[in-house]
């Protein structure tokens, strides 16, 4: 089974564009990015053109490869601010000479709609409410989205990053699955693949793994964004697609998991913007969670 995250999206963008329809407040997102890198620039233009279309407004500031980091970080602090701004996106990677950690936790937990401060990745991992990263959330949202159970499952996360790996095991997790993180330098990774019910891969490596390296049955999940010769590629080689879909599930790339992260971080937009607007509904939605 091919899971499609284009067509995830477009059965999503209706009911997201009658919840932005109903707020008091067209809700507003900030997004920085240094200009230069190829899979941020396709990711952001994505991410402008599905905002535009649920009507989330979006400033888009660019960033000098060279710039100093307290120029950065002044402006975080101005966006905090403006009560006319919604949620704030720093968009990574970043250049060397400026601290990742350090600026993406000078953004407003309340406006964090990438879920990476501290207070928020903190708050996942204590079962508490908060804005959950958007690649996690979109993953968990697609698998659901397909009737693809998670409860007692095997789930191998190829992948220890803080943006990926260890959130989306956090939510694996709360599921009731088995979950096991590895990377590219765990020990018999292949043996570990083969033994794997969901198999969620973000090595980064073009054609890192083929057909051959999983069982029938097999539901795998690429996040890997890649570039080959101007290609977007993930980390499953091309020409295993077919059998793949055929033995359990696969997330093309592009046209996966991508389409997903996308309408998570929407979501997480609107969320912001309705309990802004209803206090009593952030109230709601805590004790919701709590019950989980």
């Amino acid at each position: 089974m091919l899971l499609d995250g284009k067509k995830y999206a477009e059965a999503k963008l209706p009911e997201l564009k009658e919840r932005v329809s109903k707020l008091e407040k067209e809700p507003r997102l900030a997004i920085l990015q240094v200009f230069g890198d190829d899979a941020s620039d396709r990711y952001v233009q994505n991410k402008l053109k599905r905002c535009r279309e649920v009507g989330i407004d979006t400033r888009l500031f660019y960033i000098s490869p060279m710039v100093e980091q307290e120029r950065i970080a002044d402006k975080i602090r101005e966006l905090n601010a403006d009560p006319n701004i919604t949620g704030i996106i720093l968009q990574l990677p970043l250049p060397e000479h400026l601290d990742e950690h350090y600026l993406t936790n000078l953004i407003d937990p309340k406006k964090d709609v990438d879920g990476f401060t501290e207070t928020n990745t903190g708050k996942l991992s204590l079962g508490q409410p908060g804005l959950i990263p958007c690649t996690a959330k979109g993953v968990i949202d697609l698998l659901d989205f397909y009737d693809i159970p998670l409860e007692g499952k095997d789930v191998l996360i190829i992948n220890r990053s803080n943006i990926v790996g260890k959130p989306l095991a956090q939510l694996f997790l709360r599921r009731n699955a088995t979950v096991t993180i590895a990377h590219s330098k765990t020990e018999h990774l292949k043996d570990k693949i083969k033994q794997a019910d969901i198999v969620v891969t973000g090595v980064g490596i073009p054609n890192f793994l083929r057909y051959d390296d999983f069982e029938p049955g097999t539901v795998v999940i690429d996040v890997s964004i890649n570039f080959v010769d101007g290609r977007m590629v993930g980390d499953v080689k091309k020409s295993s697609y077919g059998y793949l879909q055929t033995l359990g599930g696969l997330t093309p790339v592009p046209g996966g998991v991508g389409q997903c992260t996308v309408i998570a971080l929407m979501e997480n937009v609107i969320q912001i913007a309705e309990t802004e607007g209803c206090p009593s509904l952030m109230r709601f939605q805590n004790m919701l969670n709590e019950e989980e």
